[in-house]
């Protein structure tokens, strides 16, 4: 009895963990296996755009 209840649950383990590793993968814009793209956040215009040059030469 203990040996018929414990093939349950591993086969029941089995079947609900199948659809996961199966699914497939999901990433954002910018995001791939290999690379991870990391923009920044500086002022291209405006009174303050001479320090826009750091972050194109940053990029």
């Amino acid at each position: 009895m203990t040996q018929a209840i414990a093939a349950v649950a591993i086969g029941a383990g089995v079947a609900g963990a199948s659809p996961a590793a199966l699914a497939q993968k999901q990433y954002g814009p910018g995001v791939t296996d290999k690379e991870i793209k990391i923009g920044n956040i500086m002022p291209y215009s405006g009174p303050a755009s001479a320090y826009g040059a750091i972050g194109k030469a940053a990029a």
